[in-house]
């Protein structure tokens, strides 16, 4: 998964997202600017492989979910058969094609039996996917650490969460400027250290509130967090480079004096509002 793919991209770009991910042999691209149609290498250079006819029955939902159990950094989560799954299937999808361009539908039907022909391994990955649960690990910096907002955000259960606090160097949070939330920043000096909340056996469907709440204004990126001197791998929402920050940022003072005024002026579940 590429670190900086906003959560709130839509079916193309998730698309395009998983095929980047999973596509790593036998694909030549002149350029990191994929279009609706783009070329491919398996037989022709004319020959495009069409984005609208590959995971057409994949909604939001379940293309987010094949883009995190196939993301290499995701070590814990990342799920080789699925991947190979998707190879093996935009290779069916892209012989498909180069047989409907020939006119020749039905010599690829009788070469590809209904086990091992696009359609079959589009069916394949949705019953792999389905039967693939993922736990994820969130450090919370902001508004997120406090058990109200995620129990507004995520709903009241959360006794299968594990809960520790964490630090994560070489980061400072900010004031988003005009605005009752913050935002973090990459400082690349160890002295700035970011007292958070880290929280494991997040589940995907919690993950996609919390992604929903956040945003189009934050994306999530891989961090490594300290608990105990012990680093862990997480995930963070990071801002979206238009965000303008003014002083720091403290949980508790926010805590106190502002998170009442969080709930009034800001709190949605569908994004929270835009200062």
């Amino acid at each position: 998964m590429d670190e900086t793919l906003n959560i709130n991209d839509d079916i193309k770009s998730l698309k395009l997202a998983v095929l980047k991910d999973n596509l790593k042999q036998n694909w030549k691209l002149d350029t990191d600017l994929w279009n609706e149609e783009f070329p491919h290498d398996f037989r022709f250079e004319d020959t495009y492989l069409q984005l609208s006819f590959v995971l057409r029955d994949f909604n939001i939902d379940e293309l987010k979910h094949l883009i995190s159990i196939t993301n290499l950094f995701d070590v814990k989560n990342y799920s080789h058969d699925i991947s190979t799954l998707i190879n093996n299937y935009i290779k069916s999808c892209v012989d498909y094609l180069n047989h409907e361009i020939d006119g020749k539908t039905d010599e690829y039907f009788q070469k590809f039996n209904n086990n091992n022909n696009c359609f079959s391994y589009e069916k394949k990955i949705r019953k792999s996917l389905i039967k693939h649960e993922i736990n994820y690990s969130l450090f919370f910096y902001g508004t997120l650490r406090s058990l109200e907002v995620r129990k507004a955000v995520i709903g009241e259960s959360s006794d299968h969460h594990n809960t520790s606090s964490g630090d994560l160097f070489k980061h400072k949070v900010y004031k988003v400027k005009n605005a009752n939330y913050p935002l973090i920043k990459y400082t690349n000096n160890e002295v700035d250290v970011v007292r958070g909340l880290l929280i494991n056996n997040i589940t995907f469907e919690e993950l996609i509130k919390l992604d929903r709440f956040e945003g189009k204004n934050y994306f999530r990126q891989f961090v490594k967090v300290s608990v105990d001197k012990i680093n862990h791998d997480a995930q963070i929402y990071m801002p979206s480079k238009n965000m303008i920050s003014e002083e720091p940022w403290n949980y508790e003072d926010w805590y106190k004096n502002d998170m009442k005024n969080f709930f009034l002026n800001e709190f949605d579940l569908n994004g929270v509002k835009e200062v």
